[in-house]
């Protein structure tokens, strides 16, 4: 397995942990969990639009710089909200993320094994992101 999709992969570890201290706190009390949770949230958000920055270099004077820009204002922003309205607002910027890469398919290079990882890692940062919602809606 290459390094990218172990890193990818390993990346989930703290949506999913967290996630499940959440879910079933008697695993551990941590009270910190959510902050942790939303905190990295932001943090993947914002680092996985910006990889999409060389292409912004190669599409100087389209819309896209305002596109990739706004993905990690969406999560920064996301932290003025409540707390179920933050998890929706990052789990959509998260799907929009993924959605705008697939529309821009022709200015990016991926290969259908990064695709298949990204498609990945948005799943399940989705589903993580949704689970701890229905956790805070109980």
């Amino acid at each position: 397995m290459p390094l990218i999709h172990i890193l990818g992969y390993a990346g989930l570890v703290p949506f999913i942990g967290l996630t499940c201290l959440q879910l079933w706190p008697q695993l551990m009390t941590f009270p910190a969990s959510f902050t942790a949770f939303q905190s990295y949230s932001q943090i993947i958000l914002a680092f996985m639009a910006g990889v999409l920055w060389p292409v912004l270099y190669q599409h100087s004077g389209k819309l896209f710089p305002l596109w990739v820009v706004s993905f990690a204002l969406a999560g920064w922003f996301s932290s003025l909200l409540l707390p179920k309205q933050q998890l929706l607002v990052l789990a959509a910027a998260f799907i929009a993320l993924r959605l705008f890469e697939y529309t821009q398919s022709s200015q990016l290079d991926y290969s259908p094994a990064y695709n298949r990882l990204r498609n990945h890692l948005t799943t399940v940062v989705v589903l993580c992101h949704l689970l701890y919602w229905l956790s805070l809606t109980g």
